[in-house]
């Protein structure tokens, strides 16, 4: 709706996984390089946890496209799957076929593609999103994947990436074995207020805005504590500000509109008790610009009436 208004080549704050949007600050660069790292050395189990919103996704297609040529890979999107299912999941998204339809036939078929690719000098990576999904006998399957190997390194690496739950459900003792044999792990935090302004600033200089729009820092600020740094909930909070800025026709997002944005995602349940509480508090951090907010409305209908008060008593000092 406000693209052209900010001569925007594209929307800045959409939340699908576009890697072209990543913005790298630490937390995410080193998420990134981890799992690089996890694949070139061959570590067999990575997991990379986070919670909702934070850029895991993204970050799994930026990697993606990072990729040698000669790295064989599967994405699996959908993991409420059975174990048999998973891994025919793997084998499909690789290419390759089985004569039958049972367990060891894929694996053995899974098997002779691994050595080949290792042989040629490839790799091999599955990675697998909201893997907290998973249920215990499909992390069980993956487990029995991981095995294939030769005596001095693991033919495929599998890239577990998932809420905070999944750690908790990792940690269960009917999964110790598989627990014990994940060697990179990294969870994800949310970004802080310096790389939140930096994330919003880079998304819209992608988007073609560079100059065309400013959030003020007070603005910034309130995004942040309404966030808490996640970065779905800051693009969906900017998005709405700078609807706001549109209708008022100013191209400066400023507090006001930062404000009107966090009530209308309140009034929409974004914010429920278990969103305040996982950031932070967001009461506590946004009330200064809500009272900011309620205190220049105050004051300007104050200045309206008294205003109208003192024209009122000229009047009657005038009259005779």
């Amino acid at each position: 709706m406000y693209q052209k208004f900010f001569y925007l080549k594209e929307m800045p704050f959409h939340v699908t996984p576009d890697p072209k949007f990543l913005y790298l600050g630490t937390k995410h660069r080193e998420a990134i390089e981890l799992l690089r790292y996890g694949i070139n050395k061959r570590k067999g189990f990575i997991v990379l946890t986070g919670e909702v919103g934070t850029g895991k996704t993204t970050i799994s297609r930026a990697l993606l496209e990072t990729l040698a040529d000669n790295v064989e890979t599967a994405l699996i999107l959908n993991p409420l799957l059975g174990p048999v299912e998973l891994l025919k999941s793997v084998t499909t998204d690789l290419g390759l076929k089985s004569e039958e339809q049972g367990v060891k036939s894929h694996l053995d078929v899974l098997n002779a593609f691994l050595l080949e690719v290792t042989k040629k000098g490839g790799n091999s990576v599955v990675i697998i999103d909201e893997a907290q999904n998973l249920s215990a006998r499909a992390l069980e399957m993956l487990r029995l994947i991981s095995n294939l190997e030769t005596e001095s390194e693991k033919l495929i690496q599998i890239i577990l990436i998932g809420q905070p739950e999944l750690k908790d459900k990792l940690g269960t003792r009917e999964l110790r074995q598989l627990n014990q044999r994940i060697a990179v792990r990294y969870d994800l935090c949310p970004l802080d207020r310096k790389e939140t302004g930096s994330y919003i600033r880079n998304r819209l200089y992608i988007a073609g805005g560079s100059g065309s729009v400013e959030f003020t820092d007070p603005a910034v600020d309130a995004l942040f504590g309404a966030s808490g740094g996640i970065p779905r909930m800051i693009n969906i909070l900017c998005d709405r500000s700078m609807t706001a800025a549109y209708i008022k026709g100013t191209r400066e997002v400023g507090v006001i509109e930062a404000a009107e944005a966090v009530k209308e995602l309140r009034a929409e349940g974004y914010f429920g008790s278990a969103d305040r509480q996982a950031r932070g508090g967001f009461l506590s951090r946004f009330t200064p610009y809500v009272a900011a907010l309620s205190f220049v409305s105050a004051f300007g209908v104050g200045i309206l009436w008294g205003g109208a008060i003192i024209a009122k008593a000229g009047v009657l000092f005038l009259l005779p």
